[in-house]
């Protein structure tokens, strides 16, 4: 171990043990004073000197992390925490805001706090929790309203130690905001945020979810927009880090401006340019903990080239660590950064053991002429996967109390994709933002490996016994199993008699690169129409009721290709990866969007749509709303150029092939309605001998109405009214409809108790089957106007 190693870790364990024993800082200096006496006085005797360096080195990790607690006055913004009445704070944006599908989070740099008829300066970050609209940027100077709090500490987290690893210490929950000035951000911040942004909707324009969202946080670390489904299978099969910044992403970036800087710079003056565009990456994707313990190895590395003098990969990592936590000795506490060092780790210290044991059994199982094809192939996929489960396997275990065993399995059959997603999606991204059609092509390139990515993360979540619930897992016991790691990495690092020295192997290469290129471009090329081809209308009638939580959200599909979408669910992720699901992957239009009206659990989804798909017409109902949801819509549509059509009473679409919507209201049966949800626009769909009611969230008022005007009710399938509610669902409404199956699109687990027993008893009493969206998914029906097929997502 070299001194910078043992000096290094030293420090670590000082800002480790500092917070757990939360000793006084005159303690530690105090015992500072016999390891300081010790280095004076046996200065001339190496190992005396060594331990006494190693000991001073402990103490000031632990001084460094008692002099990094924050003590409050009443210049501090975190002085008038949890204050009994509300304040008034103005301060400027400072960060790329964190936008969530129903809120904002904006981080504040606090300038002055009013609280009655005093205004004070005061300093510090304020984290707000924002409405979703309007929209906030860096560098808007705001005025926000509300009460200031404390971060909570709940049993299991603690948000409050979360957030102070960021220097956030207050709280700012639904306050009332006013927008002073805008573009008041440093500029280079913002021309980099405005370029991030750029990108960001390039790719969502180029791919369908969840694909975009996927390739958002692999290049741009933006990981808001995955769905919570989706990413709750990649932490399942341990396969999370994928979606974040890595780094592979270092190298790359790294790689990629070297070969640039040598060809316009010359090879003296490459690094210093890789250097500056690993930083500048960094900075562009947010700088979290993982990310920058890879820009610190990243610039270690390229500066070692640059003098000449190449250094171990272990004394870069504990140099990233000891630089990082000198800057903020919190980070060690952040799970990212711990997986993502030890993950490194687990790279340097056991792949060489592993590469030696597989080549030993290799060598007593095959023929000595495929034992160097065979290590080449495993030490690319299966030894470096291996070393980075068994070292981050058990800190996984700890923190989160769950075990995957699938994680080697799906690992193996999806990081051999993952260069290319780099690579093709990177170039993909930079072709679209100069021409989008160049970006669109290149995207689907990119489809490719992220479809297959998706496809084995979802498939082997689904695998018997795929995960193991262990709950609680003891520190003492994670220290044992990593003591025992380490154990057996120094026992395998023993010399050995005899020991022959293993080779490196390469798998072989196949031609030249152009004949590689040109065989993997047909390849590509043939399966990409191959998918297309399958993805054409089929000749039936198809009708999605979307799985998208509590709220409604249906996708029609005509036997000729043209698509309807009724309402956007609560959600835009949702939405968006449930529209991608059963769109062909290629596809980015919609000939019709319908809002039935506009409460949130129908319109949420809408506004963002119109900036990924081209939309042709809209439909709207004979109700607006004065909510800034609504507002935002409005916006969007005269953006896109649409005017939407107010739909109303006995209005036709024809679809083609014999296929028609009537709109059954708005009419007389809503003239007399206050409520949004009774000038619902309800909907018949008929193919032949099928049809559907799609019934938006009208109460018993309106079906009552409906029935006595004597509107064609009758259908094979019925939209569940308001998603199951009491308040509809009526003996009278139902006897009329009298359909073979009702659907029932709700959220699992919602706060409104839909559906509700009475109805669902109602719905057994006359004998419908019942198919409900929380417990069986999407539910597509298809019809060629004779037949119904029904398939569900689960």
């Amino acid at each position: 171990m070299t001194p910078l190693i043992r000096f290094g870790l030293a420090w670590l364990a000082g800002i480790a043990l500092a917070g757990w024993l939360n000793l006084p800082w005159v303690l530690v200096l105090l015992a500072a004073l016999p390891a300081l006496g010790a280095l004076l006085l046996y200065r001339q005797s190496p190992a005396p000197r060594l331990w006494a360096i190693t000991a001073l080195a402990f103490l000031a990790g632990m001084f460094r992390v008692l002099f990094f607690q924050p003590v409050f006055d009443e210049n501090d913004l975190a002085f008038y925490n949890d204050a009994p009445r509300p304040v008034r704070i103005t301060g400027l944006v400072v960060d790329e805001p964190d936008v969530r599908d129903n809120y904002i989070n904006l981080r504040l740099e606090a300038e002055s706090l009013q609280q009655g008829d005093s205004t004070l300066p005061v300093s510090g970050l304020l984290l707000v929790r924002a409405p979703r609209y309007p929209e906030r940027f860096y560098g808007d100077r705001l005025t926000v309203a509300g009460q200031l709090e404390t971060p909570p500490v709940f049993e299991d987290f603690s948000y409050k130690d979360y957030l102070a690893r960021f220097g956030i210490h207050s709280l700012m929950r639904r306050p009332r905001i006013e927008l002073i000035a805008s573009n008041q951000g440093n500029p280079f911040w913002t021309a980099l945020l405005v370029f991030k942004t750029r990108a960001s909707q390039t790719i969502n324009r180029l791919l369908a979810e969840p694909y975009a969202s996927l390739l958002n946080g692999i290049l741009l670390g933006i990981e808001t927009g995955i769905p919570k489904g989706l990413y709750e299978t990649f932490n399942l099969t341990g396969t999370s880090h994928i979606i974040v910044i890595s780094g592979s992403n270092i190298s790359l970036i790294a790689g990629i401006f070297l070969l640039l800087g040598q060809k316009i710079l010359g090879k003296r003056y490459a690094p210093p340019l890789a250097i500056g565009g690993i930083i500048i990456y960094t900075f562009l994707v947010g700088a979290d903990a993982a990310v920058s313990r890879a820009a610190v190895m990243g610039c270690v590395f390229v500066l070692a080239i640059w003098v000449g003098r190449p250094g171990l990969a272990l004394n870069s990592l504990i140099f990233s660590g000891f630089v990082l936590t000198l800057l903020n000795p919190l980070i060690l506490a952040d799970v990212g950064f711990q997986l993502s060092f030890t993950a490194t780790l687990g790279l340097i210290l056991l792949v060489p053991p592993l590469e030696r044991s597989m080549f030993g059994l290799l060598q007593r199982l095959l023929k000595t002429e495929r034992v160097g094809l065979a290590m080449a192939l495993l030490n690319e996929l299966l030894i470096v996967t291996l070393a980075a489960q068994i070292i981050t396997g058990p800190l996984i275990v700890y923190h989160f109390g769950r075990l995957s065993l699938v994680s080697l399995l799906t690992n193996l059959l999806i990081l051999p994709v993952q260069p290319p997603v780099m690579i093709v999606g990177g170039l993909a991204t930079l072709a679209g933002m100069l021409w989008l059609p160049l970006g669109q092509a290149l995207g689907w390139l990119v489809w490719l490996p992220l479809a297959w990515t998706v496809q084995m993360v979802e498939w082997t979540a689904r695998l018997p016994f795929a995960s193991l619930d262990l709950g609680t897992f003891p520190l003492w016991l994670l220290i044992l199993f990593y003591a025992a790691i380490g154990a057996g990495v120094w026992s395998a690092n023993q010399p050995r008699e005899k020991e022959e020295a293993q080779p490196r192997f390469h798998l072989p290469e196949i031609g030249s690169a152009s004949t590689r290129l040109w065989l993997g471009g047909t390849a590509v090329g043939a399966l990409l129409v191959w998918l297309a081809v399958l993805s054409l209308p089929d000749g039936r009638l198809r009708v999605a009721i979307l799985d998208v939580g509590q709220g409604d959200a249906i996708l029609i599909t005509t036997p000729d290709g043209r698509q309807i979408l009724i309402d956007g669910g609560p959600t835009p992720t949702d939405l968006t990866w449930r529209l991608g699901q059963e769109m062909p992957f290629w596809d980015h239009s919609l000939d019709m969007v319908i809002n039935t009206h506009p409460d949130a659990d129908h319109l949420a989804g809408l506004p963002s749509l119109l900036d990924r798909y081209r939309v042709e017409q809209a439909l709207v109902t004979d109700v607006g709303s004065d909510s800034e949801l609504y507002r935002e819509w409005e916006t969007q549509l005269a953006e896109a150029a649409l005017t939407p059509t107010i739909g109303q009473q006995g209005m036709q679409l024809t679809l083609g092939q014999g296929i028609t919507a009537t709109l059954l209201t708005p009419g007389p049966a809503t003239a007399r309605e206050d409520a949004p949800n009774n000038h619902s626009l309800v909907i018949r769909l008929e193919m032949g001998r099928i049809s559907f009611l799609l019934t938006g969230d009208i109460e018993e008022s309106v079906e009552r109405n409906l029935v006595l005007e004597g509107a064609p009710l009758p259908a094979t399938v019925l939209k569940s009214p308001h998603h199951g509610s009491k308040t509809s669902s009526s003996e009278m409404f139902l006897e009329a409809v009298n359909p073979q199956i009702v659907v029932i699109s709700v959220g699992q687990d919602n706060d409104y108790g839909h559906p509700s027993p009475e109805v669902l008893e109602r719905y057994e009493e006359h004998g419908f089957i019942v198919f409900r969206t929380d417990e069986q998914g999407t539910v597509e029906f298809s019809t060629d106007g004779e037949w119904l097929w029904v398939e569900t997502g689960r």
